[in-house]
């Protein structure tokens, strides 16, 4: 007689290996596209500029050109960025952009073209005395300070229309405390508004990093959004290079619409101008896209 086995079956269910989907690589959104991806053509940017720079040459050649600025003949070049969907909110504080090729005279810098910093801040009256202290110390990075304003000081000395007008004509860049920007716009009033040019925030917290502020705030350029669909920011002036003016249109588009509202997918055009030209557009989305 056979004996049969005593040994156990197993419940387990045998282990069915599955094979491994190769995973797709996802398609970038609009969100995260490059700017100049996206059909913005350097090339036609390039042409652009000098086809502004060519007007405003003639322009001032023939003795049109009424208005004077601390550059002489020389007007600023702006990015105009037209936006499908108007933000419904404004952003009182501008936002930092940094460009290649500056058009402010830094401390190390020996370019030729650029505007010498005349500056204003505006600070706490608690802070004034050891700004004054550090322009002292730091004379190659803070001399382009020409005067350091309290709050308390602009709002007795400078109450009236005419005084902020002449405030706004004494310099060509203003910048402020951070903490009391939000105070700033009706302190200045209009004329500040309507020239756009409201302070510039600087981070005042610590005393030692101030020389390098204002050094990377003179980097830069500056975008404000407001309510409307159109956003200016400056690019540079008519007496720079044809190539340093595109290399800075370039960075600001690629910078500029990640800062606005819904980004990249709310961009309609990009055009470039001067106060005395007309909007030469470089990109402009089709209905299809």
């Amino acid at each position: 007689m056979v004996a049969k086995s005593t040994t156990p079956k197993s419940n387990k269910s045998p282990v069915v290996k599955k094979k491994s989907t190769p995973v797709k690589n996802k398609k970038p959104s609009k969100a995260t596209t490059n700017f100049a991806d996206t059909g913005l053509d350097k090339a036609l940017v390039g042409k652009a500029v000098k086809a502004v720079l060519k007007y405003h040459e003639k322009v001032t050649e023939g003795g049109s050109s009424e208005k004077m600025t601390l550059l002489g003949n020389d007007r600023p070049v702006q990015v105009q960025i037209t936006l499908l969907r108007a933000p419904g909110q404004s952003k009182p504080k501008p936002t930092q952009i940094i460009i290649p090729h500056p058009f402010y005279k830094l401390a190390d810098s020996t370019a030729d073209g650029v505007e010498e910093p005349e500056i204003c801040l505006i600070v706490k009256e608690s802070s004034k005395e050891w700004c004054q202290t550090m322009i002292e110390k730091f004379p190659d990075h803070m001399g382009c300070v020409k005067k350091v304003l309290s709050l308390d000081s602009l709002r007795k000395k400078h109450s009236s229309f005419e005084q902020k007008r002449e405030l706004l004509s004494k310099y060509n860049m203003f910048m402020a405390d951070d903490r009391i920007l939000p105070m700033l716009s009706k302190a200045l009033g209009k004329a500040f508004i309507k020239a756009k040019r409201l302070p510039i925030p600087i981070d005042l917290t610590r005393e030692k990093a101030l020389p390098f502020a204002i050094q990377k705030a003179l980097s830069a350029t500056y975008m404000t959004v407001n309510t409307g669909t159109c956003i200016s920011i400056r690019a540079g002036h008519t007496g720079m290079e044809p190539k340093h003016l595109t290399e800075n249109i370039i960075a600001i588009a690629n910078k500029a619409a990640y800062k606005i509202p819904r980004s990249w997918a709310n961009v309609q055009m990009l055009s470039i101008k001067t106060a005395d030209s007309v909007s030469l557009p470089v990109y402009n989305k089709t209905p299809e896209a």
